[in-house]
């Protein structure tokens, strides 16, 4: 499954995580360039079952998403340093 295409969805699952359990899931969703802790979960589950992909496929989908969520940590950080020069500016 293509995890780049729309799919609709129509299954739910659900289970309780502590607080702390949560927040670093929340946490790993920017490092791994996940929306949000639901894709981040499906992301894991595909992982999990394999999804009909070989190692080097997974592989390479593990690093384009740990890139992507690098290259959205820098965007914030510029996103930060452009508020802080502006606001020496001003």
């Amino acid at each position: 499954m293509d995890s780049y295409m729309p799919i609709r969805k129509s299954r739910m699952i659900s289970f309780r995580l502590s607080e702390d359990e949560y927040e670093a899931l929340k946490g790993s969703c920017s490092q791994s360039g996940a929306r949000s802790v639901s894709d981040l979960a499906r992301s894991a589950m595909h992982e999990f079952l394999g999804n009909g992909r070989n190692q080097s496929d997974r592989t390479f989908q593990s690093e384009l998403e740990r890139l992507n969520g690098r290259v959205s940590m820098l965007d914030r950080a510029v996103e930060r340093l452009a508020q802080l020069v502006s606001a020496d500016k001003a």
